[in-house]
C-alpha cells in the first residue's frame, strides 16, 4: 500500500530534533498531504546497516559532520556501494566543506542530492524536498492506483479478521448462517435448498462476497464483542467506512482522467451521478484511508490478531 512515506534520518544529535518538535512537524506535514509518515532515526552511523535495508526509503536525511565519518562518505556508500537511488538531503552548520577537493570529487555528478547549509532553515528545506519527491505520487492517475490498491489491502485485512472470529467460534454456526443469508443470499438463492450444501465451507465462500456485504458481515460479527471498549470504539469510529473506502474504490475503478478548465481531474459515471476528484480531494481520501487502516490495526491488537 503506497500510502507511506519513509525517511531515514542519520544524525548523532538527532534527539535534539525530536525534542524540539522537528520530527513531529515533518510527520504532520506528510499526513496533511495524505501520507503515513515512517521515520527511522539513526543516532549512530555504526547502526546504519540494520536500518538501510529495512525499507525502500523515499528520502534519506544526513548530517554532514557525523561522529566517525562525514556525510559525503555516507552518500558515496549509499549510491556506489549499496546502489540506492533514494533522494538524499544532507546538511551542515558550516559551509567550509564546499571548498574541499576530496569532498567535491566524491559528490561530483551524484544525482538527486540536495545540500543545506545552516540548521535554522533545515525544516523548510526538508519540506521542500518532500514536496518535490511527492509530485509523482500526487499525479491523479497515480493516485487512482494508490487508492485502489490501498482499499483492496483493507479488504484483505477485514477478511483476515473475519476468519479469525469464525475460527475462534465466537459466533454459532446457526447465527453465522443467519447473517450470511440476510446479507448475501438473493431471494432466488434463498429458495435453493442446496445453497448451504454447496457453500458448506465459509472460508471458501467469504472472499467471493462483494465488499459492502463483507463489511456488513464484519460489523455483525463484531457487535457481540461490543462489551470490550476497544471494539465499541472501533465500531463507532468506522461508521464512514462504506462511504470513505468502499464507495471511493468503486468510483475510482470507473473513473477517467479529463482536463477540466486546465486542471486534470478524475471524472466518471457512477450510477446516475457524475463525480470528479481534484488533487485536494485525493489528499483527503488518502488521509481517510490512513485513519481507517490505523483503526483496523488497533482492532487487531485488541483481538490479539497478530499473536
Amino acid at each position: 500500500m503506497k500510502l507511506e512515506y519513509k525517511i531515514l534520518w542519520i544524525d548523532n544529535d538527532l534527539q535534539s530534533y525530536i525534542d524540539n518538535g522537528s520530527v513531529n512537524s515533518i510527520e504532520e506535514f506528510l499526513f496533511e498531504r495524505g501520507f503515513e509518515p515512517i521515520i527511522e532515526n539513526v543516532l549512530d552511523e555504526a547502526d546504519l546497516d540494520q536500518f538501510i535495508g529495512k525499507h525502500d526509503y523515499d528520502l534519506i536525511i544526513s548530517d554532514y559532520n557525523l561522529e566517525n565519518t562525514t556525510g559525503d562518505l555516507i552518500i558515496e556508500d549509499i549510491r556506489n556501494i549499496r546502489q540506492l537511488d533514494t533522494e538524499i538531503l544532507f546538511y551542515t552548520a558550516q559551509d567550509s566543506y564546499k571548498n574541499k577537493p576530496e569532498v567535491k570529487e566524491r559528490l561530483a555528478f551524484i544525482e538527486r542530492l540536495t545540500f543545506q547549509v545552516g540548521r535554522d532553515t533545515l525544516l523548510d528545506k526538508i519540506e521542500k524536498v518532500i514536496d518535490l519527491t511527492l509530485k509523482k505520487f500526487l499525479e491523479l492517475n497515480a493516485t487512482r492506483g494508490i487508492i485502489t490498491a490501498a482499499t483492496s489491502d483493507l479488504d484483505v485485512e477485514i477478511e483476515g479478521i473475519v476468519m479469525l472470529l469464525v475460527e475462534r467460534q465466537q459466533i454459532s454456526d446457526e447465527r453465522l448462517k443467519e447473517i450470511i443469508t440476510s446479507k448475501v443470499v438473493s431471494p432466488m438463492e434463498n429458495r435453493l435448498k442446496t445453497f448451504w450444501e454447496k457453500y458448506d465451507c465459509f472460508q471458501n465462500y467469504f472472499h467471493k462476497i462483494d465488499a459492502i456485504k463483507k463489511w456488513e458481515i464484519f460489523r455483525d460479527l463484531l457487535k457481540p464483542l461490543k462489551t470490550q471498549a476497544e471494539i465499541d470504539v472501533f465500531l463507532e469510529n468506522n461508521r464512514t467506512y462504506q462511504t470513505q473506502v468502499i464507495d471511493i474504490r468503486n468510483k475510482f475503478a470507473h473513473a477517467r482522467a479529463e482536463n477540466v478548465n486546465g486542471i486534470m481531474v478524475l471524472k466518471g459515471q457512477f450510477g446516475r451521478k457524475d463525480f470528479h476528484f481534484d488533487p485536494n480531494a485525493c489528499i483527503q481520501i488518502r488521509r481517510n484511508l490512513i485513519t481507517h487502516r490505523r483503526n483496523i490495526e488497533g482492532l487487531k491488537q485488541a483481538l490479539h490478531y497478530n499473536n
